[in-house]
């Protein structure tokens, strides 16, 4: 079987070339210069497979899925799994959620692609939690059950955040009044990190310039805004990890994906983002034997592609 694989941001589309089992190098594409995701598929095939046919196409999208449709949560493209199949010729087009994709891969991921925070034992019969920051915030769990595990994509990058005290209650108000709601996602992302940074520099009545995420994270060495927004990041995220997992039961283990953690992963304070993560009174033992770890894999999606590609 040939498919081709894709793993579709708001910002970036990856592409791969399932073939004989092996996954070939990726073809990453802006979003933003594509009208369609049929227009990006097509100039990523002129390059993976140029004048060959594929079988099967699989693609993870950075939004909710249902009934064969699908919608990028950040960015204007809409996919249709029966038009796709269409307009390439496939047997089988499918669409799942990217975070749905992640999930599949865990079982997947060699140590080597995990960085490990702390300490904690997975139970082979507890659920396992992948979540992450990029562009958006996503979340999905998998199951085991008798059957074989299932896969649990959610939205859970929308639930609300969870302040610990009173400087953080001043950034969630804050966080309200430039967005409307403090949703996790309005912290925990590319533009939550901007927020952060906005928020952090309105309280204290700095004059900094308005930057992106990339910017806050360059400038968090040297400016005492872009620090402070940085650390709000991650114990936020630390905080809203440990309680998905709580909701979940996810005693398999927690694993942090997404295009932002894996780029911190080396100046991360694994002991400070670990506490904050357990701090679950009454539940902080129960906490300390959850497993936690970041996903350092270039492109994590793409096993749990092929392992759904392999199912049909």
């Amino acid at each position: 079987m040939r498919a081709l694989l894709a793993d579709i941001g708001g910002t970036n589309a990856r592409f791969a070339l399932l073939a004989e089992d092996r996954i070939g190098p990726p073809v990453i594409l802006p979003v933003s210069r594509f009208p369609t995701p049929e227009a990006a598929m097509a100039a990523a095939l002129e390059r993976l497979a140029p004048g060959q046919m594929i079988d099967a196409a699989v693609l993870a999208v950075a939004g909710p899925v249902s009934g064969g449709t699908a919608r990028l949560t950040n960015a204007p493209w809409r996919f249709e799994e029966a038009a796709i199949a269409a307009h390439f010729g496939v047997r089988r087009a499918r669409l799942v959620n990217d975070f749905q994709a992640l999930a599949h891969a865990l079982p997947h991921l060699p140590p080597t692609d995990l960085v490990a925070i702390g300490a904690g034992v997975a139970d082979p019969s507890a659920p396992m939690l992948v979540l992450g920051p990029g562009t958006g915030l996503g979340c999905a769990a998998l199951v085991p059950t008798a059957a074989g595990p299932q896969v649990v994509p959610t939205e859970g990058g929308h639930i609300g955040l969870a302040p610990t005290d009173a400087v953080e209650d001043a950034v969630v108000a804050g966080l309200r009044a430039r967005c409307g709601r403090a949703g996790a996602e309005e912290a925990l992302s590319g533009r939550g990190i901007a927020n952060l940074h906005a928020v952090v520099a309105a309280l204290h009545g700095a004059a900094v310039p308005e930057r992106d995420a990339a910017a806050v994270v360059g400038a968090a060495e040297e400016c005492p805004v872009a620090a402070e927004a940085m650390r709000h990041f991650l114990m936020l995220l630390a905080g809203f990890a440990g309680d998905v997992a709580l909701a979940w039961g996810a005693r398999g283990g927690v694993f942090l994906a997404g295009g932002i953690m894996p780029r911190l992963a080396a100046t991360l304070d694994r002991a400070a983002f670990r506490a904050r993560f357990e701090d679950k009174a009454p539940m902080a033992g129960w906490m300390a034997g959850v497993p936690l770890a970041i996903v350092t894999h270039p492109a994590p999606a793409f096993p749990g592609l092929a392992a759904i590609a392999a199912a049909e």
